[in-house]
Parts: structure tokens; sequence; C-alpha cells
């Protein structure tokens, strides 16, 4: 019997526009109401997720930036791991050297940018409000970073010369087809599940969780059963217990009904019943 259903945002819950699909909406609710509790585990903020927090009543610490970050549903950080100093400073410069700006997310869950350019436009438009600083390499960034993000695809060369790099003392993972992050290496996912679930006394087998990203292989190595949709990553589905739909398709209502609520969803019957 699953206690807890973690589950991933963008490409997992959503779907390629950002809106919950009314199975995925009805699927999450009715394990609610059926005792088991629900945790997001997201690369976003926690301001651009306190929509589906209120949607759903979630109760419990939520987890935001890639597992930087775990914060109540009231906006309370419980656990933050921030990246070292020592990198920081050394990351920026890097990135810079090379043409490209990066965006910094910091403990308070606010992202930074010091110059706009057109692919910070992918993180706006998955819900991220930017905001605008003089200065990233002042000491408060380097203090207080969390992530520092990239908005580039996996065929670009910076994204290999990143993880050859810093890949032994960062992590280094993509959250999406145009997101890079990167991390303190004890900023995982399935580090923030790991503590979270330590924290609720409850066992990694009655751990159910979702996802399609690189950032998602760590939340399923701490969880007792993992679920791929169709559009994850080849990585990420080759370490799946089960793959579902793809997330436009309801993967993930899909899925609870079969392995947590045991459900037969085929019949359009089952849906004129109500909540």
């Amino acid at each position: 019997m699953f206690k807890l259903l973690v589950t991933d945002v963008d490409g997992t819950l959503l779907d390629h526009q950002s809106k919950l699909t009314e199975i995925n909406k009805r699927a999450i609710k009715e394990c609610i109401k059926a005792g088991i509790q629900v945790v997001i585990a997201t690369g976003k903020s926690f301001a651009s997720v306190t929509d589906l927090i209120k949607e759903f009543d979630l109760q419990l610490p939520q987890i935001t930036l890639g597992g930087a970050v775990t914060i109540t549903p009231d906006g309370k950080v419980i656990d933050s791991v921030t990246i070292p100093e020592k990198f920081y400073h050394e990351i920026i410069d890097m990135i810079r050297a090379r043409g490209y700006e990066p965006l910094i997310a910091t403990v308070d869950g606010n992202i930074y940018y010091q110059k706009f350019v057109p692919g910070m436009k992918n993180v706006m438009e998955i819900g991220e409000t930017l905001c605008k600083a003089d200065n990233i390499k002042k000491d408060e960034f380097a203090k207080h970073s969390v992530s520092i993000f990239l908005s580039i695809t996996a065929e670009d060369p910076l994204d290999s010369y990143i993880r050859k790099k810093f890949g032994s003392r960062l992590l280094v993972v993509r959250s999406g087809k145009y997101f890079f992050d990167i991390q303190n290496i004890k900023a995982s996912k399935g580090d923030a599940l790991k503590k979270l679930i330590k924290r609720l006394k409850i066992a990694k087998n009655e751990v159910i969780s979702f996802g399609d990203s690189q950032n998602d292989i760590s939340l399923f190595k701490e969880s007792g059963f993992s679920i791929a949709v169709k559009n994850s990553y080849p990585e990420l589905i080759e370490i799946a217990d089960a793959v579902t739909d793809e997330n436009h398709k309801s993967g993930l209502g899909k899925a609870i009904y079969k392995y947590i609520l045991h459900k037969d969803i085929s019949s359009e019957a089952f849906f004129d019943t109500g909540d």
C-alpha cells in the first residue's frame, strides 16, 4: 500500500501547455481522498507551483528547485542546500566567458538575472517570474544560491563542457528540453525525498513516484515504485518500474488508476459518475 505519491510537474503532471488534464486532476484528488499524501518534486520555484498546491490542498512540505529547497505549503523553508561558494564565482565566470548568461535561484525561491537574453523566455513560459539583479556576483548571491540555470538544449556544447568540468563536484542535470541546472551535489530530488520521508516516518517502499527528466533519476532511486511517462528521457525510462502514456494524454492519471486506485477507466461511463 502506497502512502506517498511524489510527482514531477512539467512534462509529467502538466500537459504541453502547462495545464492539468481532467483525468490527472481527478486522479490526484481521488488519491488524496483515499488517504494517500501527495508531494510535488519539481525543478521549479515554490511561487510557480502555489496554484497546484492550492488546487489539491497539499499539506506536506514540497520539494522545489530540483531538490535544493523543501518548503511547507505556507512558505516556510525546512531544508535548503546551497551551491558551495568556492564554485559559484568560477561557474559564473566560465559561463560568461563563453558568451552565455545564467539565471540564479536563491534559498528564498526567487530567480534572478543580471542581463536578460532571449533563452530566458523559456523559463518564463513555464510560469516563472524573473527578478532583475544589479550584480549576481555579489556575496549575497554567492552565499544563498541553490541553483544556476541555463536555457540550452542537450546539443549545446556548453552542456557537455560543464558536465566534464564540474560533473564530479556538483550536480549537473537537465530538468527539461531547454533547462540545464547546476546545483550542490547533495541537492537532488532524491536527496530531498530521502530526508522528507525520514521526517514523515514513511518507508521507501511506501512511495510511488512519477517523472520525465534527468533530474527525476534520483527521485526514482529513492522510491519504492517509479513510473515514467512515455515522453521521458530514455535513461529515465530505462530505470523506471513502469511506463505510462505521455503527459498530454494523461499518463500520470491513467497510471494512478491502474497502480494505486485499481480502477478501470476504459469506459466513458466512469467519468459520468462525478467526483
